[in-house]
């Protein structure tokens, strides 16, 4: 990551600042499920594990409220380049950290999964593509088909080599616990409407507000800051509560707040949509923490690292769909009004948001009631297996 950081502080044209981007981005996949693991194996106890997870998820908030505004200054007082100086020492200090203080743990036998790795990349990395180009282009066209095809047969093969591997990247057996599913289902769903619709919500304050971008990091605030509020509260209450409750209200929350921004007018000022930032950040606060212990929690003793691996997956893969889907709505529905002869451009991206944060929220309410039939149906064969044993 702090190569990726050297490159963009110098970086004087776009393919080195895409070259950039990917060694940071490389960084951040290789930091977060190992920051993750690590911070499971720490904590073996799953009372004391999920309130140890709050902290990790708080500090997550924590960058992204930092990030915005300190990119915001730079811009305003410098140049762009020099946003990114951070990651070279927030590198060096984590590496120190890393190496002085933080216990090493191994899954016994393990090794890297390079087929599970390539093919898991390749599908994936074809699945968003067909999603975002198919937006565009058409969801039935030659291009767009071919590489429909290419995404589910690369992913077929994926499943089929996990299955038969030792030691796979991601261990699908584990899935046949409805528990763990759900844990994965409400961990992608979280990730998906908290990066989706921010992203949104970046790209509305900038074009229609005509907000800059220290301007919208600090109005900002209001959401990450609540979500890291929420976050540590979640490390509170999911020892008295459990992660279940907590992980329900919270998305249904989310979706309220989601619901909210996408009723935004185009002269709205800040009092107008500050509601709908807090209510967002407050609800992915509290069901973003609890719904990746829910998953490490459901694994058998041991495992908890490689589950943790696993949960972190699906929360990346969450918040690329987001992303992808949602972006990918707005930019065609933007497209749509603009062709249809409307005569406003800010009115026109106004509706275009609010039909893709309308989206999100009836995502984040089906994955809440599919993650809540889930749990349902764990506890239905958790019964019949105990009644079998009293039998």
């Amino acid at each position: 990551m702090g190569a990726g950081g050297l490159v963009l502080v110098v970086a004087s044209s776009l393919p080195t600042v895409l070259i950039g981007q990917a060694l940071a981005g490389l960084g951040g996949a290789l930091i977060t499920p190992s920051s993750l693991a690590l911070v499971s194996h720490a904590f073996p106890d799953p009372r004391r594990r999920a309130g140890a997870i709050s902290a990790w998820a708080a500090a997550s908030g924590l960058g992204l409220a930092i990030g915005p505004v300190t990119a915001g200054l730079a811009l305003r007082w410098w140049t762009w380049h020099a946003a990114f100086w951070l990651n070279l020492v927030l590198g060096a200090l984590a590496a120190l950290v890393a190496l002085t203080r933080v216990e090493e743990s191994r899954v016994p036998g393990g090794r890297p999964d390079w087929p599970g790795q390539i093919l898991g990349t390749a599908g994936l990395a074809l699945l968003i593509y067909w999603l975002i180009d198919g937006g565009h282009h058409g969801y039935t066209s030659a291009r767009a088909l071919s590489s429909l095809t290419g995404a589910l047969a690369l992913l077929g093969v994926f499943i089929a080599v996990e299955l038969r591997r030792d030691h796979p990247m991601v261990d699908l057996r584990l899935m046949r616990d409805p528990s763990y599913s759900a844990s994965l289902l409400l961990a992608a769903t979280v990730l998906f409407g908290f990066v989706g619709v921010s992203l949104l919500q970046v790209l509305w304050l900038q074009r229609v507000r005509g907000l800059s971008a220290l301007e919208v990091g600090v109005q900002l605030l209001a959401e990450f800051g609540t979500f890291i509020a929420a976050s540590v509260a979640a490390g509170v209450l999911v020892r008295k509560w459990g992660p279940r409750p907590l992980i329900i209200a919270g998305l249904l929350l989310a979706a309220l707040g989601a619901g909210l921004f996408a009723t935004v007018e185009p002269g709205d000022t800040f009092t107008a949509y500050a509601a709908a930032l807090v209510v967002f950040g407050l609800g992915c606060g509290l069901a973003n923490a609890p719904s990746t212990a829910l998953g490490v929690s459901h694994v058998p003793p041991g495992r908890e690292g490689e589950a943790s691996g696993t949960v972190n997956a699906a929360r990346q893969v969450g918040a690329v769909l987001g992303t992808s889907i949602l972006g990918t709505l707005m930019t065609s529905r933007f497209t749509d009004r603009l062709a249809a002869g409307a005569k406003n451009p800010g009115a026109a991206f106004t509706d275009a948001v609010g039909y893709a944060a309308g989206t999100g929220a009836a995502v984040l309410v089906a994955g809440t009631l599919t993650g809540v039939a889930l749990l349902a149906l764990a506890g239905r064969r958790a019964a019949v297996a105990a009644y079998e044993t009293v039998g």
